[in-house]
């Protein structure tokens, strides 16, 4: 079966990237879902902004041109008209991570899919809140790699985000969680703007994070985050940002590490429940002080309880979070079933 995946935001520059593990480590559903669709023995090609292209060691083949008729076209960013000129038998949009539907600037134009692909039920709902003319739709979220696996925890927490969601915050909330606690507690953070939106990562004022007492690393290594996560007590993630289907969260609880973050807010309370493996503030970050003080409420309590900590890193072992196998006979059961 030959594929055509549509993606003109992945702003990489060549094949070497993504056998890396893509950009030095950032790895996301289209690069794992491509390849395993390779492997699985189907003819894959993304069409995307890259410089330099080529295939990929599993054999997906990335371009900045397609031409010819495919089985299937998954559309994926760069929407706009739905691709008319290109010739496929079916049409799956892909919503991807997208937090709002502004990449479909007429309604009209998601009617010629023949299904629609969400990563979460928040993002389900927020598209046909918008969309009334969708129709069949599947939840596919994203997968985890082998590599994240619970270890022995040796103590510390660890923050995690390539766009500096909530980084800001992490100073104030492990000052604050030592003074509390009344002894040292290694936090490390890694994050880089720039990683993930290279014309972004300008912007941002590390000045504070570097003169803290939070342990600061860049870039975002996929096999150290791995490791660390594993072994770390918690993941702190204080962002303020509404998440589609967080690679992050997921991956911290495949870990068994409970994840700190911000209640009512994105798809992440559809993993993390309350007080069983992840504390949720009810407060969220423009509610600055109470939100800050929650944080550090929940991990005071937390870090205090031995029992507590072994208790909801035993159930944040046992969500339900998918392999990137696991996902990715998911998409080829439905790109089978369009056909």
């Amino acid at each position: 079966m030959r594929i055509l995946f549509i993606d003109l935001s992945t702003g990489l520059k060549q094949i070497s990237d993504l056998d890396r593990g893509a950009c030095g480590g950032r790895v996301n559903s289209l690069f794992m879902v491509s390849d395993y669709l390779a492997w699985a023995g189907h003819k894959v090609t993304v069409l995307s902004d890259i410089k330099n292209t080529g295939a990929t060691t599993h054999g997906t083949v990335w371009d900045n041109e397609a031409y010819g008729e495919y089985d299937c076209l998954i559309t994926n960013r760069g929407i706009g008209d739905g691709y008319p000129q290109i010739k496929a038998k079916s049409r799956i949009l892909w919503t991807h991570d997208l937090p709002h539907s502004g990449f479909i600037p007429e309604p009209q134009n998601i009617r010629g899919f023949n299904a629609t692909v969400f990563m979460s039920k928040y993002a389900e709902r927020i598209w046909r809140a918008y969309y009334k003319d969708i129709g069949r739709s599947v939840r596919i979220p994203n997968g985890v790699a082998v590599i994240f696996k619970p270890r022995h925890k040796i103590g510390g927490l660890i923050y995690a985000s390539a766009p500096n969601r909530g980084l800001d915050r992490l100073p104030l909330i492990h000052e604050s969680l030592q003074e509390k606690l009344g002894r040292e507690v290694h936090m490390l953070a890694y994050s880089h703007m720039g990683t993930l939106h290279p014309t972004e990562g300008d912007g941002f004022d590390y000045d504070a994070i570097k003169e803290s007492t939070v342990d600061w690393r860049y870039p975002v290594p996929r096999d150290a985050i791995a490791k660390e996560l594993g072994q770390a007590l918690g993941l702190v993630l204080p962002t303020g940002y509404p998440e589609i289907c967080s690679n992050i969260v997921l991956q911290a609880l495949r870990c068994g590490t409970p994840v700190f973050t911000t209640g009512g807010l994105g798809a992440t309370p559809e993993w993390v429940k309350h007080r069983k493996n992840g504390f949720l503030t009810q407060f969220r970050v423009e509610d600055y002080v109470i939100h800050s003080i929650e944080m550090i409420r929940n991990l005071v309590e937390y870090m205090e309880s031995p029992k507590l900590q072994a208790k909801m890193q035993k159930a944040a072992a046992k969500t339900k979070i998918y392999s990137w196998k696991e996902i990715g006979a998911k998409w080829q059961k439905l790109i089978r079933s369009c056909a």
